[in-house]
C-alpha cells in the first residue's frame, strides 16, 4: 500500500513586514509587495494578489489540507510587556494573566491577539508566594485576523510569532544586554534585548536605500537615531541590501566602543533573517511564543484531536440517563439540610477565591509606581496651552510622549524642568521637527525607582516644577497604583 505522503506537506515560513511579504518552503521562495490603507490594513487588491500568488507558489491540490506555516510579524503596532505574577494553579494563573493584560494594554484582551512565554520559573523567597516572570506580546486582533484570513485563502494554516524573536535565534551568544537592527525597504526595526528577552522596540525611518551606499550624512543620521536607544555594547544588524563597508563605517561613526556584527542567512527569493530564525527554531521544537487570534484556557485545546472513545462514553451515559429519568424523582427530592450544607461549602470555597484575589490586588498596589505624580510633573512643566498628542507610561518606568511647542526654546525649557524635577534619570529629545509656526518633538525619559519616587513625591512642590520663586504647597502624595494604560 502506498504511503500517502502528500498529506505530510513541508512547512512554509512567512514574514509579513510593513512593505513586503516573504515566504520560503524548502529551496523555493516568494516575495510580494504589500499595499496598505492609511490605517495600516492591507488593501483588498493587495489581498487578492497575495492569495493568487500563494496558490501558485504552493501548487497544492484542492483535496489537500492547508499547508502548515509559521508567520513572523514585524514590531509595528506590537506592544511588549514584562509581567510578574504570583504562582498558583493553572486556572488562577490564566485569570491573573487576563487581569494584568487588561490593565497593561490600551485594549481589552478580547480585542487583542496576544501570546506569552515564561522567562523565569517560580522563585520562592522568605515564605512569600513564588513569582513567575512573563513576556507578553499583543497586537490588535483585527490586524492579525486579516493576515490569518488572507493566508488561509491562499492555502496556508498559519501560526504567528514576533519577527524580533525569530531573528534572535541567529544572534551569537552575547552579554546580558544587546540590540538588533533589521534594515527594511523604507524603515528599520530596532529591538533591545535583556538576557535574550525583548524589552523595547522602535521604528527608525532609515532603510535599504541608505544601507546599500551610505553617505556620511545618512550614517550620521542613523547614529543619531541609535545613540541613547541601544542596549549593551553589541549591535546585531540584518538586511538583504547592506554594503560591505556599511557595518565598519557605522561602528566608527557610533564611536562609543560598540561592536557591530551582521546576521548571516540564506539570500535569494524569500530569504530574510526572520525566516532563517523561524527555520532554526523549528528544528528546536518551534517558536517559544505564539500570538493567538483566539485564546483558550491552558494549552492549545482548540488543536486537540477528537477523542472518539471519550465522546462514546458520554453518549452512552446520556442514553442511560434518559432510561433512568422516570426513576430519578426520589433522588431529586433530597433533604433540605443537605442543600444547606452544600450551600455552605460553596460559599466557603468562594471566600477562599476572594482571599486569593485580594492578595493579588494588594500585590499590584504595592508594586505600582506613583504615575499620577509623573503626569503632574508633565502638566506643570509644559507651557500653558500645550497639548500632548501621545503619552505612554509603562510598569518599567519608561516614558514616551509626542507634543508640539512654539519654538526650540520651549523645548529646552520643558526638558530642563523635567530634569530639575528629580523624577527622571534620563530625559532625551528623540525627534525635533520644525513645522508651521511650531516644533514637533518626541521625548523619552526613564523614571527613577518606585522607592526613590515616593521619597521625592513627599517633598515635591508645584513651585519647584514650574520654576516659580514663590513656594507652592507640597505635591499630593503618590496615589494608590492603578494598572497603567498606554496611548498609541
Amino acid at each position: 500500500m502506498k504511503n500517502f505522503s502528500a498529506f505530510n506537506l513541508p512547512p512554509v515560513y512567512v514574514e509579513i513586514g510593513p512593505d513586503r511579504l516573504k515566504a520560503r518552503r524548502e529551496n523555493d521562495g516568494l516575495e510580494l509587495p504589500l499595499a496598505r490603507q492609511p490605517d495600516g490594513r492591507l488593501t483588498a487588491a493587495c489581498k487578492e494578489n497575495v492569495v493568487a500568488a500563494l496558490g501558485k507558489f504552493l501548487k497544492a491540490k484542492s483535496w489537500q489540507p492547508r499547508v502548515r506555516a509559521v508567520c513572523a510579524l514585524g514590531s509595528r503596532g506590537v506592544s511588549l510587556r514584562r509581567l510578574s505574577l504570583p504562582a498558583g494553579t493553572e486556572e488562577e494563573f490564566h485569570r491573573r494573566l487576563l487581569l494584568q493584560i487588561e490593565g497593561e494594554f490600551p485594549l481589552p484582551p478580547d480585542e487583542l491577539a496576544w501570546g506569552w512565554q515564561r522567562i523565569g520559573g517560580p522563585q520562592p523567597a522568605g515564605g512569600a508566594p513564588a513569582k513567575q516572570e512573563l513576556l507578553v506580546v499583543a497586537v490588535k486582533k483585527e490586524i492579525v485576523a486579516d493576515y490569518q484570513e488572507m493566508l488561509r485563502a491562499g492555502g496556508i494554516e498559519p501560526v504567528f510569532t514576533l519577527a524580533a524573536l525569530a531573528r534572535r535565534q541567529l544572534c551569537a551568544p552575547a552579554e546580558a544586554a544587546f540590540a538588533l537592527l533589521d534594515i527594511g525597504d523604507g524603515q528599520s526595526e530596532l529591538t533591545s534585548f535583556e538576557k535574550g528577552v525583548p524589552v523595547a522596540s522602535r521604528i527608525i525611518f532609515w532603510g535599504n536605500e541608505n544601507a546599500s551606499g551610505p553617505t556620511d550624512a545618512s550614517l550620521d543620521a542613523l547614529a543619531k537615531a541609535l545613540n541613547g536607544s541601544l542596549a549593551g555594547t553589541k549591535l546585531f544588524i540584518s538586511g538583504d541590501k547592506i554594503s560591505e563597508t556599511f557595518i565598519p563605517r557605522l561602528e566608527k561613526v557610533l564611536n562609543n566602543g560598540r561592536q557591530c556584527g551582521r546576521l548571516e542567512f540564506a539570500t535569494g527569493p524569500g530569504g530574510s533573517a526572520a525566516i532563517a530564525g523561524l527555520q532554526k527554531s523549528a528544528a528546536q521544537g518551534g517558536p517559544p511564543l505564539l500570538i493567538r487570534v483566539t485564546q483558550s484556557v491552558g494549552a492549545s485545546a482548540s488543536r486537540m484531536p477528537l477523542d472518539l472513545k471519550k465522546w462514546g462514553v458520554r453518549a452512552g451515559a446520556l442514553a442511560l440517563a434518559l432510561l433512568l429519568l422516570p426513576y430519578a424523582e426520589a433522588l431529586l427530592l433530597k433533604s433540605h439540610l443537605e442543600k444547606k450544607v452544600a450551600g455552605f461549602k460553596k460559599e466557603s470555597a468562594r471566600l477562599t477565591v476572594i482571599d486569593r484575589e485580594l492578595d493579588f490586588l494588594r500585590y499590584l498596589k504595592l508594586s505600582q509606581p506613583p504615575y499620577l505624580d509623573t503626569l503632574y510633573i508633565f502638566a506643570k512643566s509644559a507651557p500653558p496651552g500645550t497639548r500632548f498628542d501621545a503619552l505612554s507610561l509603562n510598569s518599567r518606568g519608561e516614558v514616551s510622549l509626542r507634543t508640539s511647542f512654539r519654538d526650540g526654546q520651549q523645548v529646552a525649557d520643558f526638558r530642563s524642568k523635567l530634569i530639575a524635577s528629580g523624577f527622571f534619570t534620563n530625559v532625551t529629545v528623540e525627534e525635533q521637527t520644525p513645522a508651521q509656526q511650531k516644533v514637533n518633538v518626541r521625548i523619552s525619559a526613564q523614571e527613577k525607582t518606585a522607592g526613590q519616587l515616593q521619597a521625592l513625591a513627599a517633598a515635591l512642590t508645584a513651585g519647584a516644577i514650574a520654576g516659580d520663586e514663590k513656594s507652592a504647597p507640597p505635591a499630593k502624595p503618590a496615589a494608590p497604583p492603578v494598572a497603567r494604560k498606554e496611548t498609541k
